[in-house]
């Protein structure tokens, strides 16, 4: 690389790594990325602003690519938590034929499952709202409470949204669907194990060392992307997108890979993942990504905010 690179330099740079098109529409990306890297402010990347800035380029030219499948489970398609039992009606099933197409064609260095993995007991559970006390400031009662409420318990002391018993380990509602395909070379990470904690986000669910499975599993391969689908859109996949997100991974959700509880939560939910950085887009999209090279400006913008 030359000994400095000025804004236009720059902005040449990133068209032949994103596209003119790319550079074009998100142009303000562009600027921002450069002023992240200019660290004195003077308007040229001098060569110690480079070599971060060569890290960023780096994982952009050369990414290490990871599918993220939520929750694609017996409970949530036909199960006692279906999706098409819920307010926006969707069928939890259309997520596998595309999510099967990623599988068979894209070239992935890792694909992760993750799993709703729950005890009988388990606080989320409307069915076991009687073996808890509610605390005075909850809004909703023990007596008046109905399935997708939220109440607070006393003990312990958490805000809970209460859903029909669902992903009981080692149950049939529990299992992978028997229609996903699930490759050789893949990771299950399992969510929700605790009786008093409930884990949307496949990130939550921490070892002693305060570190997810998934953490552990993308460090050790260097993942760089991370793309996530499954169920549902607006509760575990949006979790799990907002975690990976903060910790710095360029990350996209697969719009059409994904269902969701109800629309405007949906739609709340795409809104969220672009305001922290996400890619929303189409499966398409996606196998030309990790496939043929294309690559994605709004991924690597939200790299060079973390990065700094």
């Amino acid at each position: 690389m030359n000994e400095s690179l000025d804004y236009k330099q720059f902005e040449a740079l990133c068209a032949q790594l994103f596209g003119t098109d790319e550079v074009g529409e998100h142009e303000w990306r562009v600027r921002e990325v450069f002023e992240l890297f200019d660290a004195n402010a003077d308007g040229a990347l001098n060569e110690e602003e480079l070599h971060r800035c060569h890290e960023w380029i780096n994982a952009t030219v050369n990414p290490v690519n990871v599918l993220l499948i939520v929750d694609v489970q017996n409970d949530f398609i036909d199960g006692t938590l279906a999706l098409r039992k819920c307010e926006y009606g969707q069928d939890g099933a259309e997520v596998i034929k595309p999510i099967n197409r990623l599988l068979k064609y894209g070239r992935w260095d890792k694909v992760i499952y993750s799993l709703d993995w729950h005890p009988e007991d388990h606080i989320s559970f409307f069915e076991n709202l009687g073996k808890r006390e509610v605390h005075s400031e909850s809004k909703v009662t023990k007596k008046s409470a109905k399935v997708f409420d939220t109440v607070v318990f006393s003990e312990p002391h958490v805000t809970q949204k209460l859903w029909p018993k669902h992903c009981v380990m080692n149950t049939w509602g529990a299992e992978l669907h028997k229609d996903l395909h699930v490759v050789p070379s893949s990771e299950k990470v399992y969510k929700g194990q605790h009786p008093d904690k409930d884990a949307y986000s496949a990130f939550k669910e921490k070892d002693v060392d305060d570190t997810s499975q998934v953490e552990k599993i993308l460090l050790a391969i260097g993942a760089t992307h991370l793309y996530v689908c499954g169920i549902a859109y607006d509760v575990c996949v949006k979790e799990t997108c907002l975690d990976g997100l903060r910790l710095g991974y360029r990350l996209a959700v697969i719009d059409d890979c994904c269902r969701g509880v109800k629309a405007d939560d949906v739609k709340a939910a795409k809104s969220l993942i672009k305001k922290n950085g996400g890619l929303v887009t189409c499966s398409y999209n996606v196998l030309s990504m990790v496939n043929e090279g294309k690559r994605s400006l709004v991924m690597a913008h939200n790299a060079a905010k973390t990065m700094i």
